[in-house]
């Protein structure tokens, strides 16, 4: 394993995009910085003039993205990436994780996970997230949840989705459009079944989406845990057509 520096939930005001609204402003950005570096000299000397130092890193990161206005969030975090790269010729690769959170009306945030290194070789890795998307749906085996809708909590993860298809008719706001009107529609038994459906329409409905992972909690179905759930990863080449 790599020696890290970690910066976590660093807190922004920075434009991405259109927000819940469709109105393009700043809006809070939770990002976390997850710097890889040497820090064996650093250990051995106790001095932070060996290491990466987190305190300037956070506050360039807040230098460059606050109020500053970027297209999307990929190149909000492209920027944080490009910026801790050239800080410092220690660093090797950073990992950033980015989440916007006043995106959606029934999500909690659109995130996006990149890896960017010095040399290039891991600059392919690229996940956009949805995270706790609260969906309302007829799901469960016994009689009462065959009558009454309840809350399930969507996290979907996808793989290497081309951002720049991601206009107009594909903007995050219809895929979150889309998901909620297919999956508000279901009557599943299981969260298996559910979770299928729920990849089967992100693989098919939504351009550029070559692959996803979806996971999918019930909070109401154990008394003495926050949530039951499962998780799967699909590809659109292995899906049967719809």
């Amino acid at each position: 394993m790599q020696d890290t520096i970690i910066v976590q939930d660093l807190r922004v005001n920075s434009t991405v995009g259109p927000d819940r609204w469709g109105k393009v402003r700043p809006q809070p950005i939770v990002v976390s910085i997850f710097v890889e570096a040497s820090l064996v000299e650093a250990g051995i000397s106790d001095d932070v003039a060996d290491s990466i130092h987190y305190g300037n890193l956070a506050k360039d990161v807040v230098k460059r993205t606050q109020d500053a206005a970027f297209p999307d969030l990929l190149q909000f975090a492209e920027s944080i990436a490009d910026l801790t790269l050239n800080m410092d010729e220690q660093v090797s690769a950073v990992d950033i994780h980015a989440h916007a959170k006043n995106q959606f009306l029934q999500a909690e945030s659109l995130g996006v996970e990149i890896r960017r290194t010095r040399e290039g070789d891991g600059n392919s890795d690229n996940f956009c997230l949805i995270q706790d998307l609260r969906t309302t749906v007829i799901i469960g085996v016994n009689p009462p949840e065959r009558e009454a809708k309840q809350t399930v909590l969507l996290n979907l993860r996808f793989h290497n989705l081309d951002w720049g298809k991601l206009v107009g008719t594909q903007s995050w706001q219809h895929i979150h459009a889309v998901l909620v009107k297919a999956v508000e529609s279901t009557e599943y038994l299981t969260l298996e079944a559910f979770v299928a459906e729920v990849a089967s329409v992100a693989c098919h409905q939504i351009d550029g989406v070559d692959g996803v992972t979806v996971r999918a909690q019930k909070p109401s179905a154990l008394t003495t845990a926050h949530s039951s759930g499962v998780q799967i990863t699909r590809y659109r080449a292995l899906l049967p057509p719809r």
